[in-house]
């Protein structure tokens, strides 16, 4: 594979990333476990020969699910448990949303 070809997957998968990523964190559930599979995934992506593959976004879905599902599997032989109220993880979109919770967290310890 020449670098022209690698840098034009690179960039089809990083296209495809925020929808991978989506995928990713409603299975396994943490941020750090999603982008994981997305690293294990790209991984597998860059082994594969995409000239045999008809919907690269389908192919990419297919191999992040199973990915996760792996991780899952892991997950429940390594069973931890969690003591406490669930809460959801956040995830960081951008810098502007950053700088909001900075804001609102100030706000909010002046109130409080």
């Amino acid at each position: 594979m020449n670098s022209s070809e690698s840098d034009r997957r690179a960039a089809r998968f990083a296209e495809l990333r925020p929808l991978l990523f989506t995928v990713a964190y409603e299975i396994v559930g943490t941020a750090a476990d999603a982008d994981d599979v997305l690293q294990d995934s790209y991984l597998r992506w860059a082994e594969v020969d995409d000239t045999a593959v008809d919907d690269t976004k389908a192919y990419l879905a297919k191999i992040v699910t199973r990915q996760a599902l792996n991780v899952l599997r892991s997950r429940t032989r390594r069973r931890e448990d969690y003591v406490g109220p669930w809460l959801p993880e956040p995830i960081l979109l951008d810098e502007r949303d950053l700088v909001d919770d900075v804001v609102l967290a100030s706000r909010c310890r002046r109130r409080c």
